[in-house]
């Protein structure tokens, strides 16, 4: 599914860019996971051909035939293609939510949460091309059912025209819609990688603890406005999910630096 959009910046001013799309986590209120995070990468299509190459050599490495975090059951493996991919040129941007302190309004309906999400990832990720001087495709994970179609047209109709109340999203940066499997599109398997590392970072496992070292090891690719990332590269659902450095730290065994956004209160 693809819709073309008629408003954008002229080819001459811009660079022609690829927004992936990918979520780590479970939305869904109380029978989930703690935290959901919506992931976008943005990657130069003349960089695309060196991230696929690195793609490549992980699947080889590893013997298989898609990268996907939460399959990769080995500490180790998930280390290796974090690192390789790491050297790659790209920025990426994440929305965190608490779904333990989920605005009752957006409890009722897991779709209305995400299209709320899904307008906060995509105004950071508008800032973010319009400052640089980009333009960008935008590829979403599809999940094979009538609700790409649905987000699709949320996306095109609502957001990117400006129609929606409310809504900050920079005009005349995104061109094409359109949703994959990750499964054949590799470039939505480093959107994965990204979104899992994050979600890793805040989740608290079976264990009892967190491992943010893979997304210390991707932080440098975090969208900045000037020294900031939270609200720019990571962005909390709402002020109030934002996560307390004590209880963070005391689930965390790699202590490397403090994470972003995070209060000591």
């Amino acid at each position: 599914m693809e819709l073309g959009l008629t408003t954008f910046v002229e080819e001459k001013q811009i660079t022609p860019s690829t927004v992936y799309i990918d979520e780590a986590g479970d939305l869904g209120y109380q029978r989930g996971t703690q935290w959901f995070v919506l992931a976008a990468v943005v990657v130069d299509k003349t960089e695309e051909t060196e991230l696929r190459h690195k793609i490549e050599i992980v699947r080889e490495r590893l013997n298989v035939r898609e990268i996907h975090m939460r399959k990769l059951r080995d500490y180790n493996q998930r280390a290796f293609a974090v690192d390789v991919l790491a050297d790659g040129t790209f920025t990426y941007i994440a929305v965190l939510v608490d779904t333990k302190k989920l605005n009752l309004t957006m409890r009722a309906t897991a779709s209305v949460a995400y299209n709320y999400i899904c307008r906060m990832l995509l105004e950071r990720v508008s800032w973010f091309l319009r400052d640089t001087q980009r333009v960008g495709d935008i590829v979403l994970s599809a999940r094979g059912t009538a609700r790409d179609e649905e987000l699709i047209q949320y996306i095109s109709e609502k957001l990117i025209t400006g129609t929606y109340p409310g809504t900050r999203l920079a005009q005349g940066v995104f061109k094409r819609i359109s949703a994959k499997p990750a499964s054949s599109w590799d470039m939505l398997q480093l959107a994965d990688v990204c979104a899992t590392s994050m979600f890793w970072s805040h989740e608290v496992n079976t264990w009892g603890f967190r491992t943010p070292c893979f997304e210390y090891r991707l932080r440098s690719h975090l969208y900045k406005h000037g020294k900031d990332i939270l609200n720019y590269g990571v962005k909390y659902f709402d002020k109030a999910m934002t996560p307390n450095k004590v209880e963070m730290d005391a689930t965390c065994l790699c202590k490397k630096e403090r994470t972003p956004g995070t209060t000591t209160t």
